[in-house]
């Protein structure tokens, strides 16, 4: 399958992943980060159940820390 994340073109490894699967698979932090797809926000609470498609765009947004 393959799909959009943050404008970039990727085939994944496998025809059926969850959200929760690709935050894992892309070692993406869980803390602070917020992810859409096709402009739909997905909350925590829902990324083990919301299954990926093939040619969704996904977009991770890490909040920065600092000053």
């Amino acid at each position: 399958m393959k799909i959009f994340i943050n404008n970039q073109h990727i085939e994944l490894p496998s025809d059926e992943m969850t959200v929760a699967e690709l935050i894992a698979w892309k070692n993406i932090p869980t803390g602070g980060t917020a992810i859409t797809i096709n402009d739909r926000i997905v909350r925590k609470s829902d990324r083990e159940s919301t299954r990926l498609s093939d040619g969704d765009r996904v977009v991770v947004i890490s909040a920065a820390f600092g000053g």
